[in-house]
């Protein structure tokens, strides 16, 4: 049996070999060729990762177990729609290469909320930016580009390294930081804290629990199921006091993007006492929006693993 870690790192090779397949068409054959050529490499990951499988069509079923589900998906799944979410993640990975090495003209962004976000940069007010992989987290690296803003992205490093490694050489100028985050260490809070003092954007995923430790978990209902979610992002809010928006990226077109920035929690400490409690609250919230957008865009949610379960997390 495949360790949680070893199976990480075979499935970071492949996604690296995906990734350099994939630049190398997009370089010979633009982004639409390299598009229509990305089925093979869906099958692929489709045919060898019997985990990918599972995750997707248990969260498709699970999906299809409640009638909005059923509305979002028009029919039940079959192979063929875990395989669609296959390539769906396929279209993210090259699109996010592309966005990471600044060649993404063709893109087209609407924007939906997202005055939120530049009034609280124009204010210089730092904010928590509350994300979830769930479409493109990295397009707010052009967003950024095209906007002047200052946007930190908090991102457990050690199951992706090579991969991260690959993104930041295509564009070393990214205004996009990387704040390296470490469970058994407060370093990474005191950076948010300078990095939000200083007016800017601090983006966190918080659909994902890296490293299971007690106390630091909520229980959320998600799609009818319970599912653990790390209750860290929310205590942060609390602690911190900073304005929070959920923030996230979703493919409407073949080559449209829609930014979303929603008002998810005011600005203001909470008392000590009151913490833990509310950061649950925010939590379940959360969970809450997440299954809004999942029913708008149900093939763009890109957690590979027993979501349900709170299994480790690896690519597909």
């Amino acid at each position: 049996m495949t360790s949680r870690g070893g199976w990480a790192t075979t499935a970071e090779r492949g996604s690296m070999l995906a990734l350099r397949a994939m630049r190398a068409c997009y370089r010979l054959l633009g982004r639409r060729v390299s598009i229509a050529l990305l089925m093979p490499i869906a099958t692929y990951f489709f045919l060898t990762s019997a985990r990918s499988r599972r995750a997707s069509r248990d969260y498709l079923e699970t999906l299809w177990a409640t009638p909005e589900g059923r509305r979002a998906l028009g029919r039940r799944p079959r192979a063929w729609h875990v395989l669609r979410h296959h390539f769906e993640f396929s279209i993210h990975l090259l699109d996010r290469m592309v966005i990471w090495q600044g060649d993404s003209h063709h893109l087209e962004i609407e924007h939906e909320g997202s005055e939120h976000m530049f009034r609280l940069a124009r204010e210089r007010r730092g904010a928590i930016l509350l994300g979830a992989h769930l479409g493109s987290f990295d397009l707010l690296r052009l967003i950024s580009a095209q906007n002047g803003l200052t946007v930190n992205v908090l991102m457990f490093t050690a199951h992706a390294e090579v991969i991260n490694r690959f993104f930041a050489k295509l564009n070393p100028q990214s205004r996009v930081h990387v704040i390296a985050f470490d469970p058994n260490s407060v370093a990474s809070i005191f950076e948010i804290k300078a990095c939000l003092d200083r007016g800017e954007l601090v983006g966190i995923l918080a659909d994902r629990l890296w490293q299971r430790q007690k106390g630091r978990t909520v229980v959320a209902p998600f799609f009818g199921r319970p599912a653990l979610l790390p209750l860290g992002p929310f205590l942060l809010q609390t602690l911190l006091g900073c304005p929070m928006l959920l923030s996230l990226c979703v493919r409407t077109g073949p080559d449209r993007y829609r930014a979303i920035a929603r008002p998810f929690a005011e600005a203001g400490v909470v008392p000590r006492a009151e913490r833990v409690k509310r950061a649950q609250e925010l939590a379940q919230a959360y969970a809450k929006l997440l299954e809004e957008y999942c029913l708008r865009t149900p093939y763009q949610w890109f957690n590979f693993f027993d979501f349900w379960e709170g299994e480790e997390p690896v690519r597909p």
